[in-house]
């Protein structure tokens, strides 16, 4: 395999995913203390298959799990995955591996089940991102305020062989045959953009930042956004958001609050 073909792989792996695959969580609300974002399991493993085929890649875990009791005093149980993940192909009933990567991930849950679950999702996505699938959620681009154009760019590689009409046109095999051993560049449709009107993760920084000036909890927050705007924080536009970040300013200069501390956290949210 060439240098160019395997660029052309990981182009494929990396290209960004559609804003429904994104996940978010708020801290509050899971009890972990910090919020994420993510992309979900099953887009990783979609991708991985749209990209190599079906059969294209594997992985192989180790987990360990261990009793452990939370500060509150409850029990629980923390699981450590250790993965390999590869990619290939089937040569004559032998995978063949062309790449791989190794990661670790942990989760800590009230059943065996759901922390080895945890687990394991977590140090499969770290292995994927290695490939490039996925990776704007570990390099802190995902809530980019400098995406081109504030566009999200959908690529949806097809490269998994089926078997079609004679009269239909062939999808673009990634793999080919060991008979040549040749791999084709893939060949992208073309490119669809959708807006990206989702507020920023600096605005919404800035509306909790805010809210919690004047004194409100999470609970407050989502009762003026959605009096105002019938809709979650998490959930607004960006103009809305500014209108939002604007108007909580303006009552926290009221308050009695220095100008300039709100004038920072508005700049801040607007980006």
């Amino acid at each position: 395999m060439t240098n160019a073909e395997k660029k052309a792989i990981y182009a494929a792996l990396a290209a960004p995913f559609p804003e429904h695959c994104i996940q978010r969580t708020e801290g509050r609300l899971t009890g972990r203390g910090y919020d994420t974002v993510g992309y979900g399991y099953q887009f990783i493993a979609n991708r991985l298959n749209e990209v190599l085929g079906v059969g294209g890649w594997r992985a192989h875990r180790t987990v360990t799990v261990k009793e452990i009791t939370r500060s509150n005093g409850r029990p629980a149980f923390e699981a450590i995955c250790d993965i390999t993940l590869e990619l290939g192909e089937w040569i004559d009933g032998s995978f063949m591996v062309f790449a791989e990567s190794l990661a670790d991930g942990g989760h800590v849950a009230s059943s065996e089940a759901d922390a080895r679950k945890g687990a394991y999702t977590n140090a499969f996505k770290k292995a994927a991102a290695f490939f490039g699938v996925g990776r704007q959620a570990y390099e802190g681009s995902l809530d980019d305020d400098n995406l081109p154009g504030e566009h999200v760019v959908e690529v949806v590689q097809q490269h998994v062989q089926r078997v079609v009409p004679a009269q239909a046109q062939a999808p673009v095999q990634l793999i080919q045959s060991t008979q040549n051993s040749q791999v084709t560049q893939p060949a992208a449709r073309p490119v669809s953009t959708q807006p990206r009107n989702r507020l920023t993760s600096k605005q919404l920084g800035a509306l909790q930042a805010i809210s919690r000036k004047l004194g409100m909890d999470h609970g407050g927050l989502r009762a003026i956004s959605k009096q105002r705007f019938n809709a979650q924080p998490e959930f607004l536009t960006r103009d809305q958001a500014s209108q939002l970040i604007a108007s909580m300013s303006a009552q926290l200069n009221g308050n009695g609050q220095g100008h300039g501390e709100a004038h920072a956290d508005e700049q801040g949210g607007v980006g």
